[in-house]
C-alpha cells in the first residue's frame, strides 16, 4: 500500500490520561488501546529509560519515554542512521524534536527531552507507535511516531493547537 494512502489515528485525545490498569504511580496499561501509558510530571522520571522498538522487516527505530532514540536501516546494530548511546541511565539525546516560539524565542518540547518543564507529559507506547502529549506556553502538542509496514521511513506526525488568546508563530526543529 503506498505511503500516502495509510491513515494513522493514534493519540486522539490530547492530554487526557486513559483509565489505566496496574497503575504504579508512573504508568499503567491502557487495555482499550493495548498500550502502556506513562505519565511524567514535576520532573519525576522512570527509574530507567522505558523504550519502544518500532520496526518493519527492514527499517526501524527505538524511542524512550523521554522522546529520544535512534533510527536504523536493515540491521539495528550494523546500520545505524543516527547516533546511539548504550548508557541505560542517561538516555542521551540522539534524535529529538523541539518547538520554538519565533516571537519570544522560548524553546520547549512535546516530549520530556530535550527541553523539560514541570508540566504533565503523557507518553503512550503501543504496538507499532509511540505518542507524546504535552501543553506548554499556550500550545497543546501531540507527536506520534511510527514506521509504515513496508516503507523505509520513520514518520513523526505533529499536531499543535494554540490554546492561548494570541496569534502564534511556532517553528519545529
Amino acid at each position: 500500500m503506498p505511503l500516502q494512502q495509510i491513515e494513522y489515528n493514534y493519540c486522539n485525545n490530547p492530554l487526557e490520561v486513559p483509565n489505566l490498569t496496574y497503575f504504579n504511580g508512573l504508568g499503567g496499561f491502557d487495555s482499550e488501546n493495548n498500550s502502556y501509558v506513562i505519565v511524567l510530571k514535576d520532573y519525576i522520571n522512570t527509574p530507567a529509560p522505558w523504550i519502544n522498538v518500532i520496526s518493519n522487516e527492514n527499517f526501524g527505530f527505538q524511542v524512550s519515554e523521554n522522546g529520544v532514540g535512534y533510527t536504523w536501516n536493515i540491521n539495528s546494530r550494523e546500520n545505524k542512521l543516527t547516533r546511539w548511546s548504550n548508557d541505560p541511565v542517561r538516555d542521551s539525546e540522539c534524535e529529538a524534536l523541539f518547538l520554538r516560539d519565533e516571537v519570544t524565542g522560548c524553546v520547549f518540547g512535546i516530549s520530556p527531552k530535550p527541553f523539560r518543564d514541570n508540566g504533565e507529559y503523557i507518553i503512550e507506547h503501543g504496538l507499532g507507535y509511540s505518542c507524546f502529549k504535552h501543553s506548554a506556553y499556550g500550545i497543546q502538542g501531540s507527536m506520534t511516531m511510527f514506521v509504515p509496514k513496508e516503507d523505509h521511513v520513520k514518520i513523526i506526525k505533529i499536531k499543535l493547537k494554540n490554546i492561548s488568546n494570541q496569534e502564534r508563530k511556532i517553528s519545529l526543529t
